[in-house]
């Protein structure tokens, strides 16, 4: 599920709030464990709404890092600016199609691994990010990429961050999720291939620190799918909301 990996800008606010500041030591080694919940909307014909619990671990070690499915380097680590390098998964439909029965004839999906690089900015009216991905097993060799703005608002003990994105799929990501091949086609679901397109996606994430070791993080989240995957025999909706709650550990 792409919501899944929302988790990652989670984690990334989490540890905003947690870096250490000019005087504070710091180990080279920083790891937060957590469990959380996600609930999404099926866009996919027949589908049902998916609630997955699941861990969220977040390791550091110097400018090595895994958070959130993400295996990765930073390159450039600076007050403003992180430029990254790695290896991760990035969905745009669900590998299971919501269970959605009608379409149980159609080839079973499974989990692209991409290679990705990607670019922020830390400002003083927000987060600016750039990420670019390309797959690398062979599931459909397509890439997609975003760009997206975050601006923190804190409110006492509370972090809300509103979140738009924009997205670009390649026509392979497409059809790979929500194409139909000839081989596949049937009265109800004709062949469908379709081309490149765009989402865009507004959420807002809340965390609240509980301590100096627990926090709780949750994120409200809606995509708007462009036509090319709106377009496709297989799928209902145009729209996609995802809701996700959690709590976060801090190791060291």
């Amino acid at each position: 599920m792409k919501q899944l990996f929302s988790l990652s800008l989670i984690m990334f606010t989490f540890c905003l709030l947690a870096e250490p500041g000019p005087q504070t030591s710091a180990t080279d080694h920083k790891l937060q464990i957590g469990l959380a919940t996600v609930n999404s909307q099926s866009i996919y014909q027949g589908g049902k709404s998916q609630t997955r619990v699941f861990p969220a671990i977040d390791y550091q070690y110097k400018r090595f890092y895994f958070q959130a499915g993400d295996l990765g380097f930073k390159v450039v680590d600076d007050e403003n600016w992180e430029v990254d390098f790695g290896l991760g998964v990035d969905l745009i439909g669900d590998v299971d199609r919501g269970d959605s029965p009608s379409l149980r004839n159609l080839p079973e999906l499974s989990l692209p691994l991409n290679a990705f690089t990607s670019a922020q900015y830390k400002s003083s009216i927000g987060l600016f990010k750039i990420k670019y991905n390309h797959e690398i097993n062979n599931k459909h060799n397509g890439n997609t990429s975003s760009l997206s703005y975050s601006a923190p608002i804190f409110v006492g003990k509370w972090l809300f961050l509103p979140q738009l994105s924009y997205e670009y799929y390649s026509a392979e990501v497409i059809n790979y999720f929500f194409g139909v091949n000839p081989t596949d086609a049937s009265l109800e679901f004709p062949t469908y291939q379709a081309n490149s397109d765009t989402a865009l996606s507004l959420s807002i994430l809340s965390l609240y620190k509980i301590n100096d070791k627990w926090s709780f993080v949750g994120n409200l989240k809606n995509d708007f799918l462009g036509d090319e995957i709106t377009d496709s025999p297989i799928v209902e909706d145009d729209q996609r909301l995802s809701v996700f709650a959690g709590f976060l550990y801090k190791f060291f």
